[in-house]
């Protein structure tokens, strides 16, 4: 088996703030200081950097990461439940639900039982 990793070219995304140590600037529970945006989107790297300025981490650069999208509490726990059952995690996920749908087609092909 080979596993990749795909780099997203989607045009939307969240800037976050890169510290000069390369750690993603975050809060004491781990939550990412994050602005949605778009790749060179300027107003939304100058948001970012000057709430990094307020929050006392001025060292450091606006980092663009494509097709990511906040999530809420509420949101991630829906979709960890239904990861743990088996599920693809978000209905919204298109590129999952292509690669689910190519591993059906592969198992009809082989003959195999899919569950």
């Amino acid at each position: 088996m080979v596993i990749k990793a795909v780099k997203s070219n989607a045009p939307w995304g969240l800037y976050v703030w890169e510290l000069d140590n390369g750690k993603i600037f975050s809060d004491s529970n781990g939550n990412v200081m994050n602005i949605p945006g778009r790749p060179f989107d300027i107003e939304s790297m100058n948001k970012i950097t000057q709430a990094a300025k307020y929050y006392g981490a001025p060292e450091g650069k606006a980092t663009f990461i494509a097709g990511v999208q906040r999530v809420s509490e509420m949101r991630h726990s829906e979709e960890l439940d239904r990861m743990l059952e088996g599920l693809i995690p978000s209905e919204s996920d298109i590129g999952a639900w292509e690669d689910e749908h190519k591993a059906y087609e592969e198992y009809q092909r082989r003959g195999w039982d899919y569950e």
